[in-house]
């Protein structure tokens, strides 16, 4: 009986039971598994915890489910539940409800022991090539044969190093921490204009009288989704094409190969060249927010475009030289990142309306936040200088070597004891075909596996519950044959 551990049980935790529940019955008979989270966070993650309704997916109810082999699962749990689906969004909290119920049937089906307590450190032993969990100060009684770091809990970007001030908000979630305060006469910066700052720009305009100020390096906001458009079928980034990619040798790939592709794709959706449409349709603020209402067919194409570069990337960013990859971040990254990643037409109006009243306005080139008696003090690189009352970090979270500081326990020592390093590209090194850690000291151990946001790095863009599940299916498949 082969001895599994799976260290947190969000997203990437539930997808490693899920593809354990594809194996081989005969296969799961030899496994003993192991689930360890606290219990705030099983079964739901960070993401998906209870929170104000304001709180959205930012994916279509038919786009998103605890299954990607079952796509249309999440909306059939809606109808079976009493929920309206008229709607293409729900909140976040509702779709945690979901995962839930959907857990408990794994964890019945697949026998698994539950420890609702955090992982605070984790030993390898080397007479018996096992893994020691340490749970509430003491040794967990059953030593790992396979371990699966799942414990996506990072720490906040903190980019004005305000950590501590007093009227500095860390971590805007959950969004309910604000109804605490009264917001009405004060000033507040939101640092961010992500996902995350959305959320935040929307609880402010539609619950306080604030004036809001936001910006970001880039003060590009997410696009907005455009749901309306005829299927896309793919001429030139076809799952041919890739597979031709991934068989060259030396797993290395020209990404002017790759470029010539995307350009024909482009020409044969009937779009301009990649320079013509970013200059128009992709800039900063509130102009460029507003502007997928006005080309709706445009962006339809150019967000699908985006995710199906990176589902490919998904394979190809591992293969691709480190000069290559800059040359990609520079010409085409921001661009991509922000059409994948987009906005609930929903959650754009109350953003769209502020900006009109003139209650929120985005500040270019900031240089620095310094605290004050009247709280913060914003300077540009113009010389422009921002008095506000509060500032919200929206930023979101990463493991980098700026924080180290602030992770986890369990991370801290992992990376203590040299069995993680931090990747160039974001998160913790694997191996990206099989999720196994990549170690400083070892090379790749073969009985380690990291899943989720822990590895948003080496898998690019790896921040969708779809793209999670697939590179679960991949450890386990792997870690199937190594048994």
């Amino acid at each position: 009986m082969k001895k599994i551990g799976i260290i947190g049980m969000g997203v990437s935790g539930l997808g490693i039971l899920l593809a354990l529940s594809k194996c081989d019955p005969k296969q799961l008979a030899n496994l003993d598994i192991t689930c360890f989270d606290d219990t705030e966070h099983f079964g739901r993650g960070i993401p998906f915890q209870d929170d104000d309704a304001s709180a959205l997916i930012n994916s279509p109810i038919d786009d998103i489910s605890f299954d990607y082999q079952h796509m249309g699962d999440f909306k059939e749990w809606l109808e079976k539940n009493g929920y309206e689906t008229d709607s293409a969004y729900v909140s976040r909290a509702l779709y945690g409800q979901y995962m839930i119920e959907r857990m408990d049937d794994l964890l019945k089906q697949l026998a698994v022991t539950v420890v609702k307590h955090h992982v605070e450190d984790l030993h390898y032993l080397a007479n018996t090539s096992q893994w020691q969990v340490k749970v509430n100060g003491d040794p967990y009684e059953v030593q790992f044969d396979k371990i699966h770091l799942a414990c996506g809990q990072l720490p906040e970007i903190d980019p004005y190093q305000l950590e501590g001030q007093a009227h500095y908000v860390a971590d805007p979630y959950p969004i309910t921490q604000f109804e605490r305060d009264d917001w009405n006469q004060e000033t507040v910066a939101i640092i961010g204009t992500g996902l995350a700052a959305v959320d935040v720009i929307k609880w402010f305009s539609s619950n306080t009288s604030a004036k809001l100020v936001a910006f970001s390096r880039s003060n590009y906001f997410p696009t907005i989704r455009i749901l309306d458009g005829s299927p896309i079928d793919w001429q030139y980034l076809t799952q041919d094409n890739l597979e031709k990619f991934l068989a060259y040798p030396h797993q290395t790939v020209p990404f002017k190969a790759f470029e010539t592709l995307f350009k024909q794709e482009l020409t044969a959706l009937g779009l301009e060249n990649w320079e013509t449409l970013t200059d128009h349709l992709i800039i900063p603020g509130i102009e460029g927010l507003s502007l997928a209402l006005d080309y709706p067919q445009h962006f339809f194409k150019l967000q699908h475009l985006a995710s199906r570069v990176a589902d490919w990337f998904t394979d190809l960013w591992p293969r691709l030289t480190q000069s290559d990859r800059q040359y990609y971040t520079d010409t085409y990254g921001k661009f991509i990142v922000n059409l994948r990643n987009p906005m609930p037409a929903i959650s754009a109006q109350p953003i769209l309306e502020a900006a009109t009243q003139k209650r929120l306005s985005l500040i270019p080139n900031v240089t620095d936040i310094t605290a004050n008696a009247k709280g913060f003090d914003i300077t540009t690189q113009d010389g422009v200088s921002l008095q506000v009352s509060r500032v919200i970090n929206a930023t979101g979270y990463q493991l980098t070597p700026q924080n180290i500081t602030k992770a986890s326990p369990l991370l801290q020592s992992l990376l203590d004891q040299r069995f993680l390093q931090l990747d160039d590209q974001g998160g913790i090194s694997v191996l990206a075909e099989t999720a196994q850690v990549i170690s400083p000291r070892y090379g790749t151990i073969p009985n380690l596996y990291a899943h989720g946001a822990l590895i948003n790095g080496t898998i690019y863009q790896n921040n969708s519950t779809i793209k999670i599940q697939k590179i679960a299916e991949r450890a386990i498949q792997h870690m199937q044959s190594s048994l």
